[in-house]
């Protein structure tokens, strides 16, 4: 009875942080379109987006643990390859912008 009682409670926070990661993936994502942007404001805003999601999504898969969590972990491991490949364009593209600003 106690373990039933453990696993439901378990699953209503998990069910509630994964509404919560929602939310704030939303609220990154009107903090990036609040307001006309230059191209480049636009782009940072999209990778704090990035990033942002990344860091609530490994938050989440790291706290649960067992098999029915494991998508989370495998999501998480794809947002980060997403954020670690954005991060290398953008130092690339600031590279070129600096070696072509004359």
């Amino acid at each position: 009875m106690e373990q039933n009682t453990l696993d439901v409670n378990k699953q209503k926070n998990s069910n509630l942080s994964i509404l919560l990661i929602i939310v704030n993936i939303i609220l990154l994502l009107v903090f990036a379109k609040i307001d006309t942007l230059s191209e480049d404001q636009e782009i940072i805003s999209y990778i704090i987006l990035v990033i942002g999601g990344t860091i609530l999504l490994g938050g989440y898969a790291f706290s649960y643990h067992g098999k029915g969590y494991r998508i989370a972990k495998w999501l998480f491991g794809i947002a980060l390859l997403v954020s670690v490949a954005l991060f290398v364009l953008l130092w690339y593209v600031a590279g070129l912008a600096k070696a072509f600003q004359h």
